[in-house]
């Protein structure tokens, strides 16, 4: 009974938590200082800082800045389990549309591809606009590129994959949800992340062979060249996050959060371009020199 009695009690307080930061997140945007976050816990600040201190140990990516950015979120939602000793914290942070974890974004874009490749695989093809798009861009993949672009609307995949997503994990979207989850798959898409053409390879094949009979053959890839400007990229990209090169995932990480919390909108109101673009640089770097 007791132990019934002290899961419902932490439910609560989880249910406080999340409700806190759903009044305070604008864009998917919130911050939780340790201070709010003892009284909704319903202890002293000094035991709390002590449990935060507590977990830092076991957590040294962790950074002390008052309390929890967006960007820490995943590692609220261990602070909470281990805290609370629940194991539904990430669900429910997913639910209320706050914060989403690396395991969801995944399905999210999976979706979208899957989307895209079984609406393209009903498509009635129009040989002889491909075949004229063909012979003025004399590349058979910029052909198909702007025949997709003439027949698809790219929003549309991006909008609907969004909605099937937010539907299938029941997720509130006033808080902002929809919005970031729009901005994080257009950022993706001019990656290798969400390659147009990766994600659309088997239906030019297809195109191809019904055009001109045959299997096209794979493009060589000039691999010296290609290295020469991710090189390039990847050095521009570390000078933004005042990074050297040789830096590693971590200290990229490290400078990613800290550049965030100096232009936060809570923090500077100015500063909403600013995050936008280092969001942006991160997600292009991330993908550049692995995870």
């Amino acid at each position: 009974m007791v132990q019934k009695t002290e899961t419902k009690k932490a439910k609560q307080i989880l249910h406080d938590v999340i409700f806190e930061l759903q009044n305070v997140s604008e864009s998917m945007q919130w911050f939780l200082s340790y201070d709010r976050l003892s009284e909704l816990l319903e202890i002293r600040k000094e035991e709390c800082l002590r449990k935060v201190y507590q977990f830092k140990a076991a957590k040294p990516q962790m950074t002390l800045s008052g309390g929890f950015h967006e960007v820490d979120g995943d590692l609220l939602i261990d602070f909470l389990a281990w805290i609370l000793a629940l194991d539904e914290v990430a669900e429910e942070f997913l639910k209320a549309g706050i914060f989403f974890s690396e395991r969801p974004l995944y399905e999210l874009r999976e979706s979208y591809k899957t989307l895209i490749q079984k609406t393209i695989a009903n498509h009635k093809l129009d040989q002889e606009l491909i075949l004229l798009l063909t012979a003025a861009t004399i590349d058979f993949d910029d052909a198909v590129d702007s025949y997709l672009m003439d027949k698809f609307e790219i929003d549309f995949f991006v909008r609907r994959s969004i909605h099937q997503f937010l539907e299938k994990f029941d997720i509130h979207p006033e808080f902002g949800a929809e919005e970031f989850l729009y901005e994080y798959l257009k950022s993706l898409i001019p990656t290798k992340i969400l390659n147009f053409r990766d994600i659309t390879r088997e239906f030019r094949d297809r195109t191809y062979y019904e055009l001109y009979g045959r299997f096209r053959e794979a493009k060589k890839k000039k691999k010296k060249k290609l290295v020469q400007t991710v090189s390039a990229e990847v050095k521009d990209l570390l000078a933004f996050f005042d990074l050297e090169p040789g830096a590693n995932i971590t200290d990229v990480k490290k400078k990613f959060k800290e550049l965030l919390k100096k232009y936060h909108p809570d923090i500077n109101k100015k500063g909403e371009e600013m995050t936008k673009r280092i969001i942006l640089k991160y997600n292009r770097l991330v993908e550049l020199i692995g995870t």
